[in-house]
């Protein structure tokens, strides 16, 4: 079986940890800025080598500590980047600024539309203004990527092409609606990740998956995230 894994991040000597999960059949991954101080080495990363696909992005946590020429920053390595795409970016009512979460990610979203870049978010407990943001843009909008999938009902049924990524959490039957939330999601619309910075975590996310929907195999997965991160 071979999987890639649609969410990860940085960690110490992440050239090892990809060469250690290529052996566990994770043969790629997004690989996710969560501050703008990751950008320059997830384009070192992504650059040296094709199977990881590098996206920029501020996380809610980050909001308060970014440059005033971030967006401007972002545009250009968009523009001198075509594989690279936009994310991890969205909003947390779990954290404070949410103004400030919500002005970055807004601008975060303009930008992957200007360029048609997929976009990776982040959301929690926020899907009422995730989705009133969505919709404004609606006719615009480039593919998706929820990370993390939450099973927001509303979320499954709002007209876009979002892609749902589901984490190790969905191993854990105290997240039943993550679980309950599989079943209804499109086969082609499934996507697993790590959510960490050991890949080899994406492992538990596959056969949980694997093992709740016995209408797919690894291959379906597999060629949803290919199509997605890697233009198929």
């Amino acid at each position: 079986m071979k999987y890639i894994d649609s969410h990860c991040h940085l960690g110490c000597g992440f050239d090892d940890i990809f060469a250690q999960a290529r052996d566990a059949g994770i043969l790629g991954c997004v690989l996710n800025a969560t501050k703008y101080d990751d950008w320059a080495n997830i384009m070192r990363i992504a650059k040296s080598n094709q199977n990881v696909c590098g996206a920029i992005g501020i996380h809610p946590m980050f909001v308060e500590s970014v440059p005033l020429h971030w967006d401007n920053d972002m545009r250009t390595l968009l523009q001198d980047n075509p594989r690279l795409i936009v994310g991890e970016v969205g909003l947390d009512k779990t954290r404070e600024n949410f103004s400030a979460q919500e002005k970055i990610f807004v601008r975060s979203l303009e930008i992957a539309i200007e360029y048609n870049r997929v976009i990776n978010i982040h959301c929690v407990h926020a899907w009422d203004m995730m989705l009133k943001i969505l919709k404004s843009y609606r006719t615009d909008l480039p593919k998706i990527v929820v990370h993390s999938f939450d099973g927001n009902t509303a979320a499954m049924r709002f007209d876009a092409d979002l892609y749902f990524s589901y984490s190790p959490r969905i191993a854990n039957p105290q997240f039943k609606r993550v679980q309950e939330s599989l079943v209804m999601v499109p086969r082609n619309k499934i996507l697993i990740e790590s959510d960490n910075v050991n890949l080899t975590n994406v492992l538990k996310s596959a056969q949980s998956v694997l093992a709740l929907r016995n209408d797919i195999n690894a291959d379906d997965i597999f060629n949803n995230s290919i199509g997605v991160f890697f233009n198929g």
